[in-house]
């Protein structure tokens, strides 16, 4: 007769390694089920981080906008004006910082639509009738380039420079930083003032404001003041509704609600 030990031995032993196999399997598989549940529970966590982020950067971004107590400005043209400036901050371009120029040309010519801002306190300091460029438009500005004799006006944001006296008596420089305006100083681009951006001429000129070879030029009596206020180095952000201005805009484009979420909201 057959000894029935040894296979019921080995029948056992195969039992155990079977057992004790699926028992590997099975707690590779939770190990395995435990690490993803916890891979997706980070990525949900930092997708919900940034969510809270981009709230709180709207409702930052808004708050401020009522804070100015001015809604003459586009609640657009503020939001990336502010983006631009906090880009620009953040790569050290700013010499001055703490003041942002915001030139409206969503609006009509006869407005006041050059807006400086205190970005510390988001208070108004001044606003100002601003002209555009002679091939832009005539009552609003619709055109815009960078190209030398295009006598048109470029968007984007640029750093504020020197002052000096020539032509236009006091005026100051202006430095482009995106490829929308990047030839402002080879194209004689400044901030001055004109007799053709004044309330009396517009009360002669139908509600139309004169207008520049591109520059953004303000009222004669006012330049000096304002200028004094934004010269050397402070954000200027001209800002128009141009989709392609918009998409293509690197510094609004380099904006990012991480890199303020602590210091800033």
């Amino acid at each position: 007769m057959l000894n029935k030990k040894p296979l019921q031995s080995i029948t056992l032993l195969s039992v155990i390694v079977m057992l004790f196999g699926f028992t590997i399997e099975n707690e590779t598989l939770e190990t395995s089920q435990i690490m993803l549940v916890h891979e997706l529970s980070e990525e949900d966590e930092k997708r919900n981080e940034k969510a809270n982020i981009e709230s709180s950067w709207e409702q930052h971004v808004y708050s401020n906008y009522e804070c100015l107590g001015d809604s003459t400005l586009s609640y657009e043209a503020f939001y990336n004006g502010l983006k631009g400036y906090y880009s620009l901050l953040e790569k050290g371009v700013l010499k001055q910082e703490g003041v942002l120029t915001i030139v409206d040309f969503t609006q009509h010519s006869s407005q006041e639509r050059m807006y400086i801002i205190d970005v510390e306190s988001f208070q108004l300091i001044k606003k100002s009738l601003c002209s555009h460029g002679k091939n832009t438009g005539i009552a609003m500005a619709t055109k815009f380039s960078n190209t030398n004799g295009s006598l048109q006006s470029s968007l984007g944001f640029f750093l504020t420079a020197e002052t000096y006296s020539g032509k236009f008596d006091y005026a100051m420089r202006l430095d482009g930083l995106e490829n929308s305006n990047s030839r402002a100083r080879e194209r004689g681009i400044v901030v001055h003032g004109a007799n053709y951006a004044t309330p009396e001429f517009l009360a002669r000129n139908g509600g139309v404001l004169g207008r520049s070879y591109g520059c953004p030029a303000l009222p004669k009596d006012e330049a000096t003041e304002l200028i004094d206020v934004i010269k050397e180095g402070t954000c200027f952000f001209i800002y128009a509704d141009n989709l392609n201005y918009l998409e293509s805009s690197a510094v609004i484009k380099a904006h990012q609600f991480e890199s303020f979420s602590s210091e800033v909201l």
